[in-house]
């Protein structure tokens, strides 16, 4: 079977190097072929098709080829394709046109591609073609999901293929920096880090989440791994009030926060008593987040028995821990009104009953309608605290201008009284003078 495949590659190379001897009628003054253009290189994604265009100039009855120069397989006599690789093609025109196609590149099709001319001695020129890999993370090489002891050192590796070769780097998935030890006394944080491997030192809780390895070359698109950093550590407690007072018969909210990783078993219990179940005198919740959980224990409706202290515990395969709350009686506020209240109250009235509201002169129809105008005013604006504190100031404004107004009125009218009482009593004087003055005349008539 090879000698047969041998034997025909033999007779096609003979068919290309003899063709233009065949072909010619004798003369010998041909004009010897020249290529028109150079091959262009190409730069190309894998998976992308190309094209090869080979133009020559007088071929007349020579004969052009394709050649895979790495390989030396001969891809195209002529117009006969000799590759058995379906994605490669020809296409030719007018004797001067060669354009070898191939379809979806793989990177095996990274290289040269010779045209040539079965000239003596032969001509030729070569193209070549560089095929772009996109980065591919390469999942036996790379880190898994990894749980460590808190304070113990952790190494994320990753590593990823394509051309040209990928760059790694690594970020947090939640965006938060890395810290990555101390240098000189100092934290350092970071928020990427380039390089295969990424290590930390003396793990901590801080560190636990989701870090991502992202490869990239430049070629689209780009991969990352998700890599889940666990760490283990003994169950921790934080109480916001250790001392709680509420009175009887009211609602009482207790507070507890740990942190543990794995996640810990939580749960209430009184005065050294049985773990507290929710019912109709208890409601426990706990609200968790990542290694953090957030327990909450209500009381209602108190009585003097649910006094006392209650503990909170939180317990996993590396430890336990405990808090404890005291929970006291405080007497109920009252709604009586204070020694205070009471004589601000007393001195308000007083001061209502000894200073009255001035009454403006004149008829009582315009005294009801200012007494009515004030009225609105104050409706419109109340004098409460804070938000009216303009319209009260404005209320008191039209007071003092109401009230300068009435003086004035007062004013004008006792002067108007004292000019008609002056004017009476000038009369009367001028009465009485006439009289005694015919009196006088009658008495010497007689």
């Amino acid at each position: 079977m090879m000698d047969a495949v041998t034997g025909c590659c033999l007779l096609v190379v003979m068919m290309f190097a003899t063709g233009a001897r065949c072909g010619v009628d004798g003369t010998t003054n041909e004009a010897e072929p020249e290529f028109s253009e150079a091959i262009p290189n190409i730069t190309i994604p894998v998976g992308r098709d190309i094209q090869l265009p080979c133009i020559v100039d007088n071929l007349g009855s020579y004969r052009a080829a394709w050649i895979k120069v790495e390989t030396k397989a001969i891809l195209t006599i002529h117009h006969h394709i000799i590759t058995r690789n379906y994605r490669i093609s020809l296409s030719h025109s007018d004797n001067r046109n060669f354009v070898l196609h191939i379809r979806n590149v793989q990177k095996s099709d990274r290289g040269g591609y010779m045209c040539q001319i079965n000239t003596a001695p032969m001509k030729s020129q070569i193209g070549y073609v560089d095929v772009l890999v996109p980065p591919d993370i390469i999942m036996n090489e790379s880190s898994t999901d990894i749980t460590a002891r808190e304070g113990t050192n952790v190494s994320l590796l990753c590593k990823a293929k394509g051309y040209p070769s990928p760059n790694i780097s690594w970020r947090r998935e939640d965006n938060q920096p890395i810290p990555l030890g101390t240098w000189h006394g100092k934290k350092v944080l970071a928020t990427s880090f380039d390089g295969n491997q990424l290590n930390i030192s003396r793990v901590s809780r801080l560190h636990m989440g989701a870090y991502l390895c992202i490869a990239s070359n430049g070629v689209p698109p780009s991969v990352s791994r998700r890599i889940l950093l666990h760490v283990n550590f003994p169950p921790v407690m934080w109480i916001p009030n250790q001392l709680v007072g509420a009175p009887l018969d009211k609602d009482v909210t207790l507070d507890c926060h740990t942190e543990a990783y794995p996640a810990s078993i939580n749960y209430w219990a009184k005065d050294g008593g049985d773990m507290i179940i929710n019912d109709a005198k208890y409601e426990t919740s706990i609200k968790e987040k990542n290694y953090k959980v957030h327990m909450r224990l209500a009381i209602k409706n108190l009585e003097p028995h649910d006094f006392g202290t209650y503990k909170c515990f939180a317990e996993n395969s590396l430890g336990s821990t405990e808090g404890s709350i005291r929970l006291y009686e405080i007497p109920p506020p009252t709604s009586e009104p204070t020694k205070d209240t009471a004589a601000i109250r007393r001195q308000s009235v007083e001061e209502i009953e000894v200073f009255p509201r001035h009454q403006g002169l004149g008829s009582l129809k315009n005294s009801d309608k200012e007494t009515e105008d004030l009225d609105d005013d104050q409706s419109k604006n109340p004098a409460t605290d804070g938000k009216y504190r303009a319209s009260e100031e404005a209320a008191a404004a039209h007071e003092d201008h109401s009230q300068t107004s009435n003086r004035k009125r007062n004013r004008s009218g006792a002067e108007k009284v004292s000019e008609k009482s002056a004017s009476a009593e000038h009369k009367n004087v001028n009465f009485i003078m006439v009289s005694l003055v015919m009196l006088a005349l009658l008495s010497l008539s007689t």
